[in-house]
């Protein structure tokens, strides 16, 4: 051991302050290097090849649907379920267009319930027809059958749509509503058909002072119902032009009645299946103790899609 130490200890040339372990150490640092060098190159081919082997993955977007469709019930704190709705198939959209219709059977009045089903479920199969300039007299002729039947003691509400590609058309007879998200604004489609109206026109007339229009035992009495002998209804005589991201709102009093126009207004900016969900829990906190019936169907239009040039 002493020998080695010697010989390590020893100057690599005469006259030289380098000594032999020095040189050694130094060898051996140069391998390292190289060796290290060499496991790096390696591994930047075999990465170089893997990547060029490997063909490209294209994602594609999912396809967004051109329409999409919810809907929404619940009994409320009622006895019953009076409400009904119904749409015509959406996998025939591109074909024939779609039908959504709500009835809110008159609680006040016999076989609300039945009336309200029944009008839905007639209307469903009628649709689709040719013209829409048939459906106001569609619409008497079945509230006349219902007259008949009932003698005016029963009745209910009628909100309809049909949207053949993007043009809406509309046809409403009593107080459940139609709204249209646009931009985030808000709108309004239909005018109620309830006594107040009425009472407005002769209280600007003259009458009797605009307030009493309000507080009238009866201003919020149906002026309009399916089940009165030759009801009108509100209707579009053109149909109403959908933009992109437009959302549609159906829905009885139950729901337009219990929540604020704010929250109606938050609740559609959602895609629709979330926004019924919103619509049920706002209704559910708000926790009137006697709760309407309310169901809803929210369309949201997105628009053809259009073809890469």
């Amino acid at each position: 051991m002493e020998s080695v130490r010697a010989w390590l200890s020893q100057t690599l040339f005469p006259d030289s302050v380098l000594q032999v372990w020095m040189a050694a150490a130094g060898l051996a640092v140069v391998l390292l290097l190289i060796l290290v060098l060499l496991l790096v190159c390696r591994r930047r081919k075999k990465r170089r090849r893997i990547l060029v082997t490997e063909e490209p993955v294209t994602q594609q977007p999912e396809a967004r649907p051109v329409l999409e469709v919810a809907n929404l019930q619940g009994i409320g704190n009622r006895e019953e379920q009076q409400d009904a709705f119904g749409i015509s198939r959406v996998d025939r959209y591109a074909e024939q267009g779609l039908l959504a219709v709500l009835c809110d059977g008159m609680g006040g009045m016999a076989e609300g319930g039945r009336i309200a089903a029944g009008t839905v479920a007639s209307l469903l199969e009628a649709f689709p027809w040719e013209e829409d300039d048939g459906v106001p007299d569609w619409i008497r002729r079945h509230s006349g059958q219902v007259y008949q039947q009932f003698r005016g003691r029963g009745g209910t509400t009628l909100v309809a749509v049909v949207l053949r590609g993007n043009a809406l058309s509309f046809w409403c007879v009593g107080d459940s509503d139609l709204f249209l998200l646009r931009e985030g604004k808000l709108y309004g489609m239909n005018l109620r058909q309830e006594y107040r109206n009425e009472l407005t026109l002769r209280a600007l007339e003259g009458a009797f002072p605009l307030e009493e229009a309000f507080t009238d035992p009866q201003a919020g009495a149906l002026s309009e119902y399916i089940g009165k002998e030759d009801p009108h209804s509100d209707h579009t005589r053109i149909p109403f032009l959908l933009q992109p991201e437009d959302a549609i709102l159906l829905c009885s009093d139950g729901v337009s009645d219990t929540l604020t126009l704010r929250q109606l207004r938050e609740c559609l900016a959602l895609p629709p299946q979330t926004c019924c969900e919103k619509l049920e829990e706002e209704i559910l906190a708000a926790g009137k103790p006697g709760q309407d019936n309310y169901t809803a169907i929210v369309l949201r239009y997105y628009g053809e899609e259009k073809e890469e040039q």
